[in-house]
């Protein structure tokens, strides 16, 4: 038989992970709101001091992406882009 307080420890683990849950869905759904004339296969989620946000890899501006936290992408994007012929 379960006690209850591994019964109490199992239900604040299960709540937890539904606020996680809950959180991410809404974070999903922003996307219409932040990005509604983006093609969904240029946004890309990033973060600015651990804040998760949606990011238009092609409007973005110089500003917004140097703000970002690095990681291997956003590097890249700071890059300047050689011109060819």
């Amino acid at each position: 038989m379960t006690t209850l307080e591994e019964v109490s420890a199992k239900l604040e683990l299960v709540e937890n992970e539904l606020a996680t849950v809950k959180d991410d869905l809404e974070f999903y759904k922003s996307i219409f709101q932040t990005h509604g004339n983006s093609a969904v296969f240029n946004l890309r989620i990033k973060s600015i001091n651990g804040k998760r946000l949606w990011v238009d890899k092609v409007r973005a501006d110089y500003s917004l992406k140097i703000q970002l936290d690095p990681d291997e992408e956003t590097i890249e994007w700071l890059k300047p882009v050689r011109c060819e012929r």
